[in-house]
Parts: C-alpha cells; structure tokens; sequence
C-alpha cells in the first residue's frame, strides 16, 4: 500500500482553451497528458468562458463532475444534459462535445481497460464513513473540497485540510478506508480499476 498527500502548493495548473486545469494524479508515473500516453489522469479545471469547446481526446473515457457553478453539456447528436453541482457525466472523449457555464469541475480520465468512478461524499461535523474496496478496485483517491478530514487506510493515516488530494496504491490488497471529519466536510472520492 503507497499513499501519497498533496496539497494545493505541491501543484501546476496549466492554461486549456477555457480556462485552467490542475492534474492531481497520472498514471503510470512519468505519464504526460499532453502525449496521452496515460492509463488514468485525475484533475481539476476551471471552465472561464460563457461557452467552450471539449478538447478532442481519442481513445479516453471522461468523468466529469461539478464543484461550483452550473453546465449545460451537449453531446453533438446524442444527447444534452444541465449539470449542477456533484452531478455527473461519463462521456466518450471522441464527441464532439460543447457546454455553456462557468464552473469548477473534477475529471477522471481513463484509457483502454482502465475504468473508475467518482463519488461526492458529504459528513457533518464529527461524522464519520467507512468504504471497503475490494482486491479489484487498484488505486482510490479523496479530494477534499471543504472541512476536515482524518482518514486511515491499511496502516497508513493522514490528516486533510480543505484543498488537499491524497492518492492511494492499493497493491492488488482488500483495503478499509475510514473517514473522521472534525468540520463539515465536503469530498470527492475516487476509485480506479485497472
């Protein structure tokens, strides 16, 4: 089991059409998202314009959810659909893909056989959630969006403040993640297959 905590001054945020993206996990290391020659990139982005234009991505599945604001998403000739915050897209990265909004969202891209998921996960002051991931799931991740978080996985422990990502190797193990917030707490949770 690796676990590797990041915090926002441990990143780059780059410049796209729209607006601005900021990776947050690629894999296998050394991965270049500019080369696509990734299994799965985790990231956030902001979207500046009133409308944009999705960059063409072959051979990726995209996972978009909102944090703030409110897109209206339109797959060209299949189908539109209005995205509020926590809601959720998966979306072949071939479409040709436009939205109106502006908005901060989280992605999940993945490759070939790699497949994931993204969760919004939500905790009072004091609460608590306990996720089991089976010998399957290869990598998880939570994104901490607001709040506090104390979280243990396997034999290893971190504690997360407001912005902060941390990525977990699972090694091919069953893990138990538990999650203590000591605020209100607002989270994205990852998990990949590979």
């Amino acid at each position: 089991m690796k676990i590797h905590h990041s915090k926002p001054k441990d990143r780059t945020t780059a410049q796209w059409a729209g607006g601005t993206t900021t990776q947050l996990a690629i894999f296998p290391e050394g991965a270049e998202y500019t080369k696509f020659n990734f299994l799965f990139r985790i990231s956030s982005a902001t979207v500046e314009t009133e409308e944009s234009t999705f960059t063409f991505m072959p051979g990726v599945t995209r996972h978009l959810m909102i944090l703030d604001g409110v897109l209206d998403i339109d797959h060209k000739g299949r189908y539109k659909k209005h995205l509020e915050k926590f809601d959720y897209d998966v979306f072949d990265g071939e479409w040709p893909t436009t939205a109106k909004g502006k908005v901060t969202d989280f992605n999940l891209m993945t490759k070939e056989k790699t497949s994931g998921k993204l969760q919004a996960i939500t905790l009072k002051d004091r609460g608590e959630e306990t996720i089991a991931f089976k010998s399957k799931t290869s990598f998880s991740a939570v994104y901490l969006l607001t709040g506090s978080l104390r979280v243990i996985i396997g034999t290893g422990s971190a504690e997360l403040k407001k912005g902060d990502f941390l990525f977990c190797d699972h090694e091919g193990e069953e893990q138990i993640m538990h999650m203590q917030s000591t605020a209100a707490t607002e989270m994205i949770l990852v998990t990949v297959q590979l």
